[in-house]
């Protein structure tokens, strides 16, 4: 059985309809979805509130069943303008769909993120994925690079941390936490890294990468 990326609650308890979906189910999926956009993962800290936009996966869909919570997802307003209204199958491959985030994971499973921050497809539907809702454009493309050079610069900080803590003076080594604890502030905003082992916030990378736990629970704001 598939597991999927993200766990989808129950949503709004009365009936979606053209006139009350967005209202009803916005609540419930910046909650399931944690704030993040479902497909290119961005955080809702940098949009506008009306930007969080409740998209159709499947937009083919018509009656009842087209406003169900179930074929509901948080988009930004770029990915929901450039997914727009495309078939989940592609129609002259039916090797080639959309991936729903809340059946399955995209990452690693048919989505790669490489060292310069851009997505690679490894099956047929990570293809059409990618290319349906534009995200390997250069917007992403940047800011995902830009992510990994600050998280891997942090890394840098925290190992040089614990020798400065070891061998220089306290003072020396509360400013190189100081300047980690304002690092790891942002980037706790932007989008998470896409690895071999799926979706991870920065602070679980920097722990899989060997940092102790204790160390970057120390980097917490008050």
């Amino acid at each position: 059985m598939k597991q999927a990326r993200v766990k989808r609650g129950p949503g709004p308890i009365s009936l979606l309809t053209q006139a009350t979906y967005r209202k009803k189910a916005l609540p419930h999926l910046l909650k399931d979805f944690e704030k993040r956009c479902a497909y290119c993962l961005d955080p809702d800290e940098f949009r506008h509130p009306s930007q969080n936009h409740v998209e159709h996966f499947n937009c083919k869909l018509h009656g009842r069943k087209r406003h169900q919570y179930k074929n509901l997802m948080l988009g930004c307003a770029t990915c929901n303008c450039c997914k727009h209204d495309k078939p989940v199958v592609n129609p002259y491959d039916e090797n080639q769909r959309l991936l729903n985030c809340t059946d399955e994971t995209e990452f690693p499973d048919h989505i790669q993120e490489s060292s310069d921050g851009q997505w690679h497809a490894l099956t047929d539907a990570g293809v059409y994925h990618l290319a349906s809702i534009g995200l390997q454009e250069r917007c992403h493309q940047a800011k995902r690079a830009e992510r990994r050079r600050m998280a891997q610069r942090v890394y840098s900080l925290l190992t040089q941390a614990v020798h400065y803590q070891t061998y220089n003076p306290a003072t020396l080594h509360e400013q190189v936490m100081g300047m980690i604890r304002d690092t790891l502030s942002l980037l706790d905003k932007f989008p998470p890294l896409v690895t071999d082992k799926g979706v991870m916030s920065v602070r679980e990378w920097l722990v899989s990468q060997g940092i102790d736990p204790k160390l970057i629970a120390s980097t917490a704001n008050p």
